[in-house]
């Protein structure tokens, strides 16, 4: 059989609600050399019937007979792949039509690029909002400090980067595998976002996100530490602790207080940029969503807490709105609820 260009790689386990929908969007695509791997992982609703009801040459569909886990999933997939590249696809999101054709014809422009993800649209409650993610080398590393700058249904890459450096899932970062590994490749090649949202992600209860929040977020804490230690950013276990609390939104705590926020965060502005090779403008966008965040929860000290927010250069280079906001929540002496922190934008 003749080698595909694409591997679309789609894991399936009790996906019955949003699998047809998914698989339609793969087999539209306006890129045709693709083969779309099914794995199903010991599904005990309809997906299997779901997947089977599709006549389609390009379909490869592959039964693991017992729930192995997502992981161990994704792994076999990345073994199974026959294609140039691998695209990362969940049973429960949507290409738009040009996404493949869009990603394959950028990364055969950019041989130096070994893994590629897109912007996205973000449908939760049938609200459809654009995700947009950093577009650059510099600005992804520099994103990684504190999240995982791809969404995983938009990612393209080279198998054959993937085999050279012999990298797979890891098994000791369950529910934040795909932020670890692209934290690993992103060490190894350039990377990329085309700034297009191709991808329809769907938030919903059964998103690994709601599920596991709290074991995906101590699993990434690991992955902030190993990204802060790699860049050459010394960070005190103090300093790791408050890294990872401001990266959830969950200051206050403890004995965390405003200026102690302001001097991490400036120190990541310095070093960050310099190790990122970035300039400043492009970290103040990132940075502010989280000194916004952690002011927020100060803003029962009033007044105090705006002029501490105005004096760093992260705070005026807020959106005005996003100052008045603030500004307001001072005068009010109303801290932000917990987890309702958005991003300026």
């Amino acid at each position: 059989m003749t080698q595909p260009s694409i591997t679309v790689l789609m894991p399936v386990y009790n996906g019955e609600k949003f699998l047809r929908p998914a698989i339609e969007s793969i087999l539209d695509q306006t890129f045709k050399d693709f083969e779309l791997l099914i794995i199903d992982d010991g599904s005990t609703d309809d997906s299997r019937e779901i997947s089977r009801a599709f006549d389609d040459p390009r379909i490869r569909r592959v039964e693991n007979g017992a729930n192995l886990g997502l992981i161990r999933t994704l792994n076999k997939g990345l073994e199974l792949a026959r294609g140039e590249y691998i695209a990362r696809m969940d049973g429960d999101d949507i290409s738009l039509p040009e996404r493949l054709d869009r990603q394959i014809a950028f990364m055969e422009q950019h041989p130096a690029i070994g893994i590629c993800g897109t912007w996205y649209e973000k449908l939760e409650n049938d609200r459809v909002s654009t995700v947009e993610l950093p577009t650059t080398h510099g600005a992804i590393r520099f994103f990684m400090l504190f999240d995982n700058p791809f969404q995983h249904s938009t990612m393209l890459i080279r198998r054959a980067f993937l085999q050279a450096h012999a990298l797979h899932f890891s098994l000791a970062h369950v529910h934040a595998e795909d932020y670890e590994l692209w934290s690993r490749c992103a060490e190894l090649t350039a990377t990329a976002n085309l700034p297009q949202a191709l991808v329809r992600y769907r938030a919903h209860p059964d998103n690994v996100s709601h599920r596991h929040q709290t074991a995906q977020g101590g699993t990434a804490d690991q992955v902030r530490r190993r990204q802060l230690h790699n860049l050459g950013i010394g960070a005190s276990e103090a300093e790791l602790r408050l890294h990872n609390r401001l990266a959830k939104f969950q200051l206050p705590a403890g004995d965390d207080r405003p200026e102690d926020v302001r001097r991490w965060l400036e120190k990541l502005l310095d070093l960050g940029c310099a190790r990122c090779g970035i300039p400043a403008s492009l970290a103040h966008p990132h940075l502010v969503r989280y000194w916004y965040g952690a002011l927020g929860n100060f803003a029962h000290e009033g007044l105090r807490t705006w002029r501490l927010f105005r004096q760093s250069p992260i705070g005026r280079a807020a959106a005005p709105n996003w100052q008045a906001r603030l500004l307001l929540r001072c005068l009010l002496r109303k801290d932000i609820p917990r987890l309702a922190v958005a991003p300026p934008t």
